[in-house]
């Protein structure tokens, strides 16, 4: 309700100055007050009307700004992730078959007895659009590994 009572205030206030200096002020004034008035009277219905949209909406924007657009952990930490998930199942052993025992840039055969020194890395980054899971990891021999 005083919301409604500070609009009538502003809007007397402004019949006040416009009839009695109506010459010294150009249209776009007008259009511009009228422009705030609109854009007052709009966020006045959404507040009384759509309050948990409205609330919604912003806890979501919120909540997207404090989220880091890319993490740096997880191109390290998703294999531990899932490994720690899944005990028995050995990534890199996955990838490796998967990959018929080579490396994926440079098709080099790696040893089993080499996989402690494989690195994981995504073939196409999460930055430029890849996607965070299995298919979108390849398993890179160590020399690799640094050129990429």
């Amino acid at each position: 309700m005083n919301s409604i009572i500070f609009l009538v205030v502003i809007l007397a206030i402004y019949y006040y100055i416009y009839t009695r200096y109506y010459d010294r002020f150009e249209d776009k004034y007008h259009y511009y007050f009228y422009g705030s008035v609109a854009i007052y009277l709009v966020i006045l219905y959404i507040y009384h009307f759509e309050y948990e949209f409205f609330y919604r909406l912003l806890k979501n924007v919120h909540d997207t700004n404090n989220q880091p657009l890319y993490t740096f952990n997880s191109m390290n930490s998703n294999a531990e992730l899932f490994e720690s998930q899944y005990p028995n199942f050995n990534i890199k052993e996955t990838l490796l078959q998967k990959q018929s025992g080579r490396c994926y840039a440079c098709s080099n055969f790696i040893m089993n007895n080499d996989l402690h020194h494989t690195k994981l890395k995504y073939k196409n980054p999460l930055q430029n659009g890849g996607q965070n899971n299995i298919e979108n990891i390849g398993l890179f021999c160590s020399q690799c590994f640094g050129f990429q």
